[in-house]
């Protein structure tokens, strides 16, 4: 039993690892991004939030080659933004936050009230849900580095992007009932507060 727990702890162990140091984030100078991608600017933002939550997202297992971008035929999402951070206002009480439960749908966060006075519309005003495209490798590994509650300024631009070979424009949260919440921000520079 004990070989079995060890066994298991070393699993776990490098599963977190390969999660927080080694996982492969996506961006805009990796050699095919571009040739299969077109990010559009729509405007520039700058602001101050606080980290929520984040989370990872691969490829449809149905596509073709489902884990080379070389290929030149890759139309998922999450070969260009394959991490989804919530972020939120730095002036949120933690006790307002821990008046709601965050869920996930289809790449988009939630907020289910834990207790009636929960007030969700005033929060969701100040909670931004990020499907993040990095502008470059640095920006990634900083994305990758993001800790909740830490307090971070964000800069870059929201974006449209569509598939170059089919011109199919890209939709975070296609068929969630939160998707007009969820949007593409391009990642230009994020500067660490605390």
């Amino acid at each position: 039993m004990d070989k079995l727990a060890i066994t298991a702890a070393l699993f776990a162990l490098g599963l977190w690892v390969w999660s927080e140091y080694f996982r492969a984030i996506p961006h805009l100078e990796q050699p095919g991004v571009l040739k299969n991608f077109k990010v559009e600017v729509i405007e520039p933002h700058e602001a101050e939030y606080r980290v929520l939550d984040k989370q990872y997202y691969s490829p449809n297992q149905r596509m073709l080659h489902p884990a080379s971008p070389m290929v030149g035929s890759f139309n998922d999402l999450a070969y260009l933004s394959n991490i989804d951070v919530l972020l939120v206002q730095p002036n949120v009480s933690t006790v307002e936050l821990k008046q709601v439960k965050l869920e996930q749908d289809a790449r988009c966060f939630s907020l289910e009230p834990k207790e009636s006075t929960a007030n969700l519309n005033q929060l969701q005003a100040q909670i931004q849900n990020l499907s993040v495209i990095a502008a470059n490798e640095s920006v990634a590994n900083q994305i990758r580095r993001l800790k909740s509650n830490q307090h971070i300024k964000l800069s870059g631009d929201w974006v449209n992007v569509h598939s170059v070979k089919i011109n199919k424009a890209f939709h975070v949260g296609f068929g969630s009932k939160n998707s007009a919440q969820c949007r593409l921000f391009r990642v230009n520079a994020i500067t660490r507060l605390n």
